[in-house]
């Protein structure tokens, strides 16, 4: 299982700093690198004002801290995550899906 851990990923935190003025500053922050699996699920349209793209993503990797208030950077691209699976307790490995607009 771990020998299909192909792909390096950057995950990111958001970091906020005061900027003076009472405004604020937001930029992301490496926090760690990981072999996963990576692998595109479906591209899917949708349409609000405008037709946009909304490329999905299924993950595999080893169980870390990681939320929906990170992202991940794969190939350039930068993945929102939607969820984190933790399957049982007891594995090793955890599911993350998330998303990259196009």
């Amino acid at each position: 299982m771990l020998t299909c851990l192909r792909n390096t990923i950057t995950i990111q935190s958001l970091t906020v700093t005061p900027s003076g003025g009472g405004t604020f500053t937001e930029s992301w922050t490496t926090t760690s690198t990981a072999w996963a699996r990576v692998e595109g699920v479906a591209v899917e349209e949708t349409r609000f004002d405008k037709m946009q793209q909304v490329e999905q993503y299924t993950i595999r990797m080893r169980k870390q801290p990681l939320s929906n208030t990170q992202r991940i950077v794969y190939l350039g691209k930068v993945l929102d995550i939607e969820s984190v699976l933790d399957e049982t307790q007891l594995s090793r490995m955890m599911t993350v899906k998330a998303r990259c607009e196009i």
